[in-house]
């Protein structure tokens, strides 16, 4: 537990001396993390890292599509990141879950949020919304428009490929700013994911008019 609350307290004391921009304050939320609270978890501000509603839906998946997925909350993907535990087992997801409730506990939601967007990886070279917005479009992640925010956001599930980022880094055409051009590029080269990260991305730009309860 020591070494998840090190590591949130950590970057919520020291993230400027790695230039994040998003700004730590409750009442400013900005277009990229109001995208990822709607993909990620829209309660996530409701609940103390343990979501039933969650387990649900993704009974519901198991039962529907045969495979589960959608069910951890921020608070426990905090704990997965922190702890470098990635292994798929029922006892590494109550262990996170225990985590994730004791975290709250001792952490703000607003530390536990700022450490996940800044820690996730999000693809090839890119650890945090702050490294993929500067290598994707060239700007910070306060500078980021909504359709750009919805971009980012999307590839919390679906990291940023290597081969893509590569022929993207060395096509002349880097750095884009129409998020539809970076897909359309990357259909030839990684087909599966650009076609996921789309639907995803078309979802995400609803984020705007969607009201969160607690912000």
């Amino acid at each position: 537990m020591d070494t998840i609350k090190d590591a949130v307290s950590f970057n919520r004391d020291y993230g400027f001396y790695f230039d994040h921009s998003l700004p730590f304050d409750l009442e400013v939320t900005s277009k990229l993390e109001t995208a990822i609270l709607y993909m990620e978890d829209r309660r996530f501000y409701c609940h103390k890292g343990f979501e039933m509603r969650a387990i649900i839906r993704a009974l519901h998946r198991l039962i529907r599509r045969g495979k589960i997925s959608g069910i951890s909350t921020i608070d426990q993907q905090v704990v997965r990141i922190s702890t470098r535990r990635f292994e798929r087992s029922f006892a590494r997801k109550a262990r996170e879950i225990i985590l994730a409730c004791i975290l709250n506990l001792h952490i703000s939601k607003r530390s536990i949020f700022d450490y996940y967007v800044h820690n996730a990886y999000l693809g090839y070279r890119m650890q945090g919304c702050e490294v993929a917005s500067r290598k994707i479009f060239g700007l910070r992640a306060c500078d980021l428009d909504e359709k750009q925010a919805s971009f980012i956001a999307s590839l919390f599930p679906l990291p940023f490929p290597k081969d893509v980022y590569q022929e993207y880094i060395n096509s002349g055409l880097h750095p884009m700013t129409d998020p539809n051009d970076l897909i359309k590029f990357a259909e030839n080269i990684a087909p599966r994911w650009s076609g996921r990260v789309k639907y995803r991305f078309k979802i995400a730009q609803q984020a705007y008019d969607f009201k969160f309860r607690s912000l």
